[in-house]
Order: structure tokens, then C-alpha cells, then sequence
């Protein structure tokens, strides 16, 4: 069974990161017994600290959580024997453990104190665990209480292969994290931890503090004089701080960041973003050397030798880890679900997709896990290969700022703009067959999305009509509607290199003209431009004002709790910089349907509270949603599941959920 699935992560920004560097590792030769399987990208981390896709596709084969998903995206046992057993009241989840689970590469058996460790790790203030797994951040604010408090109260072990939590109040994404939160050995971290600790014994938190003052202070120094001076050219100096940061990090005998993905245009090292890395790094040393007990050990986890020597109960473990190269990994001979039919799992690094879809079409890999649509069209006739479709978890959207006196706050506005835009016809000119046209915030591929929501079907007569009644006219003659001496004209950035949400927001702004709207398109960097601009006081690219809509997109976790985008709570202010709802969405009903589904354990009844908010959704519009991606993987014909896989197998993205299971069959293609 598969510990984790790709997608299950969420990492709570705009969610496509930057493509990697344009080399491709070489293929080894395998034996019969191996299954290739190509990975996209650099590898992070090789354990729960893993948040972006290549680690979590080399992860998935590795490690176990206590459910993993089946092929309909239902949880069910992995490392637990059996379903939850949980209380009346909502609070007490107690789960049994299988006996027969081993770490590899040391052997031991996984007991409740494993389970319990990770929980802790999991739920401490220093979690440095994929934030779709961090319980230390999860708050809750039980009946009667005036103030929130952690939602995992308590983890204990009631024998060697029981466990119970204690949470302070119902939460039904609690079996979500239970999904994605892989299982840790308590001694092999600890004893990675021991050994972290006496090579940073000639490192103290003062002198990294000290250094992260400088830069501080040296990013102050220039902000005020911007602030000051706003015609100035003055930018921040983080190049001086290069050497001194590299000499605390080979003092703490840790890695430097690869200054090859730090690259300038012309190829030079960007000192600047290579310091900021290294200044990442050091933050969180600084964390860990200025902690206590498991905090400490929380902190320091993407540091420790377990994230490239990783220990887990999956159906491989490493053998050796070359980075920027290839994962070897070895059968676990003792995995609880049977062994593999392969001796090996072999990884290559490949980062160029064009390189990749060649090794796939010439035999020289079994399995390329993403496809572009290019990549696809160039594949899809050969008989040697087959492919697994789906929709993906995730979307694309026109975001708009709901704040009163930005131009969509008025509904009419952006009922109007969703009334001129051939939403299916748009899509499918920026996508080729790579989207899936959306209309609310679930993506189809969830079990709580609703299909009868309302949708603003095309036309522009309607739009112009709504656009009419509620003031907006074009009183000059110009083609631009105009309300209050206002007119109906605003610049969204979308950033660059992006081709189809370029074309998709190029297109949706033609069109839009046939309504009197005068929309301006401008490509920006994401780092630089447009993330910072998500946070107060959103301000995109040195504008004055706050943009009036972005467009961008989101992962989304297996579980569709919409609380940290949707929530009014979490509506970004001075108070509140830096959380998901940045366009400030409030509606009382929402919220009250958002707070039930938290706490509706019956995932029917819970499916059922998401369809009236997603139909909410749909009728308010606070985002203009575009599409979702249709996934597509290719694989050579021979591999297998038990028996063949068919398309209608291959249609969810944990339809290879049985990874044990994976073999190489008769090479003949199931019908």
C-alpha cells in the first residue's frame, strides 16, 4: 500500500514553484528485477520535512502512515490494524497497530512509542514537517473557551501497539493528517539528533543570531532610506554576509546550498539569493540551538541525517542517495503487505521533461509520473507505453480583492466578467486538454466536490446587462463602462513564464472588452513581485494601491477543509499579515458551514455541508475560477498492477495505491 500520495500535500502559497535546472541524470543499466522510476526535480528531503512534489514522489515508496488512500480517495488501514476507535464526544481517538511492521534499513519493529514520537515532533511549535502536517500550527477554540488552543492535546501509548489522542475538540481533518503524517523510528532520529549535536558543539545561538542581526539590519537600513526616498536605487548589500554564513555552516558541519540554483541571467552566482538561502538555513539553526528537548529535536529535523539517510516501514528502503543524481533503494523483504515483486527501485534525477519523455519512449525508464501536454502529444500513439489520467488536486483562478473600494468588492462587477468570458473555449486555448474548466474552489477529483453547482454560462448580452443595471455605463463612447466618474479599467499581474495562464488571462481580457471592461495584463516574478504582494499590505511590484485581482492558484490537500483560505478570521490585516485569505472573503453562512464540516465526523454528512459552500461559492464569486489540471503519467505497457490496469484504473491519482502490488506483467495492454 502506498505510505503517501503525491498530491496529498498543501503548501499554502501559490502553488506552482519554479522549474528546475535543465539536466538530466544518466540511466543506469538495471537488472529485470528493477523498476525506474524518473524523478522531476532536486530532492529536499527524504522524510516528513518534504514539501514540493519530487521528494514526496521518492518518499511515497519509503515510508507509512497509520491510513493511506484507497483508489476512490477513502482512507483506509495501513499501519493501523483497524478503523478508528472514537469516543462519543469526538475527543478521544484511540487506533491498534499492526505487529508486523519493520524500519529498514535497522529492522526493528514500529511500536506505539514511534507513533507517539511523530506525533510529538508533529505537534510541537518548532514542527518543521510539511505544513499539511504540522498539528503544532492547528488551533482550535472548544465551546465556552475565550481563547484557541492546540487541537492535539495529548499522544500516549496504552501499550506496544496502542495509541491515544486527546484532542480539545472535534476535528474531522484529524484522519486527513493520519493519511500524510509518515511514521518516524524513535531511535533512529534520536540517534540522528545525538550526532547533530556534537558536530554544531563549536556553533552557540549568540554568533548566529548575531549575523541574522546584520542582515536585518541591513535590510532596515534600506527600507528607510526608500521610505525616505522613494526616487533612490538603494538595494540591500546581502552579498557582504556571503562568507561569514558559510563559516558558521561548515562550523555546524552542515551542507551548503547548491549555488547552482542560484544562478544569475548570465549564469554568475545571484549572491543575493544564495545568502537568503543560507540565511534560511541559519534561522532555523538558530531555532534548534536555542530550544529544548522535543522541540529541539522538531527543529532541527530537516537537519538531521535521516532526511538523505531516511529509515521507514514503506516497500523500499535507500541503499544510496547521489543528489542531483539518483535514489538506489532495496526491497523490504519484511513489509507488512507483502514484498515487492522487485529486488530494486531505481530513481533517476531527470530534470528536463523533453529528456525524460525520450528515456520513457526508448524503454530506458518504466515510469515518468508527470507529463506536459507536449510531452503527451509525442507519446500517446506508442504501443509500448500506457497512461493514467485524472484530475489533478489544484487549481487555477482570477482572485479578486473583496476590500470595499476595489473594483470586484461589487458582485455585479464580477458576475458581469464571468458572464463575457467562453470559460470552457478559453480553457482549452491556454491548456490544449491539460485543464479541466472549474467553477468553485473543490476540484473534481474530491469526494466533496459538487457537480450541481450554479455556473455563469457565456454571455455577453447577460453581461452587459448586469453590468447596466447596476450603473456601470459607457458614458464617453470609449468601449469603457464607467460607475461614479470610475471606470471599469485595472492591471492583474501573472507571472511570468507562465505560458497558459498567460494566454488564459490574454484571452479572458479580450473578451472582456465586449463588456466595457479595459483590463491590462503584466507578467511578474513570483519570489519577487507577486508572492510579497499576497501579504498586508498588498502591494504588488511598488504599486501604491492594493491590486485589485491576481491571478494564481493553489494545491489542495485530500481533505477539503476551506477554513485558512476561506474563513472570515483569516482575512488578511496589519494584525494578521501574512495568512491565506489575502482577498478578504467574508460571509456568515460560509463560515458557519466551514466550522460545521471541522467538526461533522460522517464524511457523508460532511460531503454534504461542502456542497452548500461550494454552491456559495459559485454564486458569490470571490475568485474567477479557470481550471483544474488533468494529470497525465506515462508507463512502459509491462508494468503492472495485480492483473492489468485499465483506464478506468488509472482515472484517480492514488490509483496505484498498492505499490507492493506493482509488477511487470505480460506487456500487453488491458482493453
Amino acid at each position: 500500500m502506498s505510505p503517501q500520495t503525491r498530491r496529498s500535500f498543501a503548501i499554502g502559497a501559490a502553488f506552482v514553484l519554479a522549474a528546475s535546472a535543465l539536466t538530466a541524470a544518466p540511466v543506469a543499466a538495471q537488472e529485470e528485477s528493477s523498476l525506474i522510476y524518473a524523478i522531476d526535480g532536486e530532492i529536499s528531503y527524504l522524510n516528513n520535512a518534504n514539501s514540493d512534489v519530487p521528494s514526496a514522489e521518492a518518499v511515497q515508496w519509503l515510508y507509512n502512515g497509520l491510513f493511506t488512500y484507497d483508489q476512490t480517495l477513502t482512507p483506509v488501514p495501513d499501519l493501523a490494524a483497524g478503523p478508528w476507535q472514537i469516543s462519543e464526544d469526538g475527543l478521544t481517538w484511540t487506533i491498534q497497530l499492526k505487529d508486523n511492521a519493520y524500519f529498514q534499513p535497522t529492522g526493528e519493529n514500529l511500536t506505539a512509542q514511534d507513533v507517539v514520537f511523530t506525533y510529538q515532533l508533529a505537534n510541537s511549535a518548532n514542527c518543521r514537517f510539511n505544513p499539511d502536517t504540522c498539528l503544532g500550527f492547528v488551533v482550535v477554540t472548544p465551546e465556552g473557551a475565550t481563547e484557541p488552543v492546540k487541537v492535539l492535546q495529548d499522544v500516549k501509548a496504552i501499550d506496544d501497539y496502542t495509541v491515544e489522542f486527546t484532542l480539545a475538540d472535534k476535528y474531522a481533518p484529524f484522519s486527513t493528517t493520519a493519511s500524510t503524517l509518515q511514521i518516524n523510528s524513535k531511535k533512529s532520529v534520536e540517534e540522528a539528533f545525538a550526532a547533530f549535536q556534537e558536530q554544531t558543539a563549536d556553533v552557540n545561538a549568540a554568533d548566529v543570531d548575531a549575523l541574522l542581526g546584520k542582515i536585518t539590519a541591513e535590510r532596515d537600513a534600506v527600507a528607510a532610506e526608500l521610505e525616505a526616498n522613494p526616487d533612490s536605487t538603494a538595494v540591500a548589500d546581502l552579498a557582504q554576509f556571503q562568507a561569514e554564513a558559510e563559516a558558521l555552516m561548515t562550523a555546524a558541519d552542515l551542507p551548503l546550498p547548491d549555488q547552482a540554483n542560484y544562478a544569475a541571467e548570465d549564469g554568475s552566482l545571484d549572491a543575493t539569493a544564495y545568502v537568503e538561502a543560507l540565511e534560511a538555513e541559519l534561522a532555523n539553526l538558530s531555532v534548534v540551538l536555542s530550544s529544548t528537548e522535543i522541540d529541539q529535536i522538531a527543529a532541527a529535523y530537516p537537519l538531521l541525517s535521516i532526511s538523505r539517510e531516511p529509515v521507514g516501514t514503506g516497500p523500499f528502503y535507500v541503499t544510496e542517495f547521489r543528489p542531483g543524481q539518483d535514489i538506489t533503494a532495496a526491497r523490504n523483504d519484511k513489509y507488512h503487505w507483502g514484498a515487492s515483486a522487485f529486488d530494486k527501485l531505481y530513481m533517476p534525477i531527470i530534470k528536463d521533461d523533453v529528456a525524460a519523455s525520450a528515456a520513457l519512449a526508448g524503454g530506458d525508464i518504466d515510469w515518468k509520473y508527470s507529463l506536459t501536454p507536449d510531452g503527451y502529444a509525442q507519446l500517446e500513439g506508442d504501443p509500448a507505453l500506457k497512461f493514467a489520467r485524472y484530475p489533478d488536486f489544484g487549481y487555477f483562478a482570477l482572485e479578486f480583492n473583496l476590500r470595499e473600494g476595489r473594483l470586484f468588492a461589487e458582485k455585479a462587477v464580477r458576475q458581469g466578467l464571468a458572464y463575457c468570458i467562453d470559460k470552457e473555449a478559453t480553457v482549452e486555448a491556454a491548456t490544449g486538454d491539460q485543464g479541466v474548466p472549474i467553477y468553485a474552489d473543490i476540484p473534481p477529483a474530491s469526494w466533496a466536490y459538487n457537480p450541481d453547482i450554479p455556473k455563469y454560462e457565456y454571455s455577453v448580452e447577460q453581461g452587459n446587462a448586469t453590468l447596466e443595471e447596476a450603473g456601470w455605463v459607457d458614458s464617453n463612447g470609449d468601449g469603457i463602462r464607467e460607475k461614479d466618474g470610475r471606470p471599469l479599467q485595472t492591471k492583474i499581474l501573472v507571472r511570468a513564464g507562465k505560458p497558459d495562464r498567460i494566454k488564459f488571462m490574454q484571452l479572458l481580457a479580450d473578451q472582456a472588452k465586449d463588456c466595457g471592461f479595459d483590463i491590462a495584463i503584466e507578467e511578474a516574478d513570483f519570489g519577487t513581485v507577486l508572492l510579497p504582494g499576497l501579504e498586508w499590505p498588498l502591494l504588488m511590484g511598488g504599486q501604491t494601491e492594493q491590486w485589485d485581482a491576481y491571478f494564481g492558484g493553489w494545491s489542495t490537500s485530500y481533505d477539503p477543509d476551506p477554513y485558512s483560505l476561506w474563513h472570515s478570521s483569516n482575512c488578511v490585516t496589519a494584525d494578521l499579515p501574512d495568512t491565506y485569505n489575502y482577498i478578504c472573503f467574508q460571509n456568515e453562512r460560509a463560515d458557519e458551514l466551514i466550522e460545521a464540516g471541522l467538526k461533522e465526523l460522517d464524511q457523508a454528512k460532511r460531503a454534504e455541508i461542502y456542497k452548500e459552500f461550494e454552491a456559495i461559492m459559485a454564486d458569490e464569486l470571490p475568485y474567477l475560477w479557470a481550471w483544474s489540471d488533468q494529470a497525465k503519467e506515462g508507463l512502459a505497457v509491462a508494468v503492472n498492477g495485480e492483473g492489468e490496469w485499465t483506464e478506468a484504473d488509472m482515472g484517480t491519482p492514488t490509483w496505484f495505491w498498492e505499490l507492493e502490488k506493482v509488477n511487470k506483467g505480460s506487456g500487453t495492454v488491458a482493453e
